[in-house]
């Protein structure tokens, strides 16, 4: 399954201001209450499904799907489209038609950042097949002739009435075994945000699991970062499910804060985390159907059995790139990739050529610039630049001291990612045509390449990097406080620094490489599964054709075989439908995954 390597590949959009209006405020329930017959029929009889379609849904309409009828993650455009594909899966999953209701005090109209507005009216409905509580959301838009047509729609599983979640962490009493479970349903592999943000769903849904992490202590994963490293996305956004990050912590936080929050964590959720394991082999008993896996630690080695493993170790590959520059290993300094990056207190005064514009890259450059460090940032591609302002300006709306976490989760990632996209390129657009001109002007002038238009979700699920959200670096750039160059490729690696295309040279104490990591995580789940078993599932990160994350919350290729990563809040929100497979896994009410 090749990713699409931008996301305006994708098709759909949104709608032109030409063909649509806004809605009056005070006029949303009534709208929404005006399609109630006809949703209920597209839900409930699909014999009648297709007139419905026909009549009420916008011609370049979206069907994105959340595990409640395609038992995976899927987005279904045009309307022709999912006439064919979506109306087979509603008859599928024998809704019930009596409990179909809309939500009326959640309805509510949402201004766009291009001044239209649709109306969002959510809908509940129970499945039969197989039995689970679900959710629907429908957004409403005016055409310019006044009629309200249906652009998009949410399905989501809520809760499987097989394995129903429990309130967390008031109803989770029980305490975790000193040792590892010999035999689980589930085996968690890896301690950080995602494997915390999953154990807590698997908890709650009552699931017998374990979680191991290779380091000593829960928060290794970040107390181990170097010294600056700092979220550059709000507190509120940025906790784990079910327990928020402390009202007192700072607006954006620090990795010395992230550590002992996560080890809190595990704790009040009594969460079975055993920590000094790593996962070195599993391999699949089909007589039996569950895997033998063993752990190696500083205890020993521990082999346990699970009918299901959930790789949450990060995304990309765990291993470091650095270019293979001509002479890399000729030069007498001192050389290093990020990952070994700790801090630059040793360098004072040295030159320091840091390989790399994107967020690492900006970090470590600001470090050594306090350090006393001679610094030069060498940018080999254009960088998209944002004012962190601006991100917390986009995130204010769902994620704030109003709202409950969830409903803002809900709110800002139930689209379908393309109109996602859309929607926060344009937002970015206007804050930077309201921004004072001169910041990126300065950083024209200084060599710096800054790509100033684009979305979040193109860096994150198509580059899975390639960006920096500004919390300092741009500012010693204008300055000339870190120094750029940028008009030249790296011909070699001397023995006394960098050679450049152009001729030039650059001699430095050390170098460091922000190159980035391997992409593919297979390459990783192979020294575990094997080569055969890794390369049988489907690449883990990028989008599909249409839209959605590859191999990630979703089924992997193997049914026994899942992976939860990615961003810190898309981990929490997809999390839950993630735990909700696995469990009607476990339940043996999963049907068969609707895949291309």
């Amino acid at each position: 399954m090749e990713a699409i390597s931008h996301i305006d590949q994708l098709p759909g959009s949104l709608l032109s201001v030409d063909l649509v209006t806004a809605f009056r405020e005070g006029e949303a329930l009534d709208v929404a209450r005006s399609v109630v017959p006809a949703v209920s029929e597209l839900l409930s009889d699909p014999a009648k499904s297709s007139a419905v379609l026909d009549k009420l849904f916008h011609p370049d309409a979206f069907w994105r799907d959340h595990v409640s009828l395609s038992w995976s993650m899927r987005t279904f455009h045009p309307t022709s489209v999912i006439s064919k594909k979506v109306i087979p899966l509603i008859q599928r999953a024998e809704i019930i038609p009596s409990s179909i209701s809309l939500q009326e005090e959640q309805v509510l109209i949402i201004s766009l950042p291009n001044g239209l507005s649709v109306i969002r009216a959510p809908f509940a409905f129970k499945t039969g097949n197989p039995n689970a509580q679900c959710t629907a959301g429908f957004k409403l838009v005016r055409m310019k002739n006044g009629d309200v047509k249906i652009f998009t729609v949410t399905t989501a599983i809520q809760e499987l009435d097989a394995m129903p979640l429990s309130k967390v962490p008031a109803e989770i009493p029980s305490v975790p075994p000193s040792t590892v479970p010999k035999s689980l349903d589930v085996l968690v592999v890896g301690g950080g945000h995602g494997g915390l943000s999953i154990s807590a769903y698997l908890k709650a849904l009552g699931v017998n699991f374990a979680m191991v992490e290779k380091e000593p202590t829960i928060g290794d994963s970040w107390a181990k970062r170097y010294e600056s490293t700092t979220l550059h996305t709000t507190r509120i956004f940025s906790g784990l499910p079910f327990i928020p990050f402390p009202r007192d912590y700072p607006e954006y936080i620090p990795a010395k804060l992230i550590a002992p929050y996560y080890a809190k964590y595990a704790q009040d959720l009594q969460l079975p985390a055993y920590t000094g394991r790593e996962c070195i082999s599993a391999t699949w008993d089909d007589a039996q159907a569950q895997w033998t896996v063993t752990l190696k630690g500083s205890r020993g080695v521990d082999v346990v059995t699970a009918r299901n493993i959930v790789f949450a170790v990060g995304v990309i590959g765990r291993w470091p790139i650095i270019p293979n520059f001509p002479g890399r290993d000729s030069f007498l300094g001192e050389s290093l990739h990020s990952v070994a990056y700790k801090d630059a207190s040793l360098w004072a005064g040295k030159r320091v050529a840091v390989v790399g514009s994107s967020t690492t890259a900006c970090d470590v450059s600001m470090d050594c610039l306090r350090a006393g460090a001679d610094i030069v940032m060498v940018q080999r591609g254009p960088t998209r630049i944002y004012v962190q302002a601006h991100i917390t300006a986009l995130l204010a709306p769902f994620w704030n001291e109003q709202i409950p976490v969830e409903v803002g989760d809900v709110m800002a990632t139930e689209d379908p990612i393309v109109l996602q996209s859309a929607m926060n390129a344009l937002g970015l657009k206007t804050l930077k045509d309201n921004h004072d001109p001169e910041y990126y002007d300065n950083l024209r002038r200084a060599g710096f390449l800054a790509t100033l238009e684009g979305s979040i979700q193109q860096h994150v699920y198509c580059r899975a990097g390639a960006h920096y959200p500004d919390v300092g670096a741009c500012g010693a750039i204008a300055r000339g406080e870190i120094k750029v160059k940028s008009d030249a490729k790296i011909e070699s690696i001397t023995a006394t620094g960098i050679a450049f295309s152009d001729g030039t040279k650059l001699d430095v104490d050390v170098i460091v490489y922000a190159t980035g990591f391997e992409k593919d995580i297979r390459s990783y789940i192979a020294t575990i599964l094997g080569t055969e078993q890794a390369a049988s599932l489907e690449p883990v990160w990028g989008l599909d054709a249409e839209g959605e994350v590859r191999g990630c919350w979703r089924p992997s290729g193997n049914d026994h075989i899942w992976f939860q990563g990615g961003e810190l809040q898309t981990m929490r929100y997809y999390g839950k439908f993630l735990a909700i497979q696995i469990a009607a896994e476990i339940a043996k009410v999963r049907p068969t995954p609707c895949r291309e």
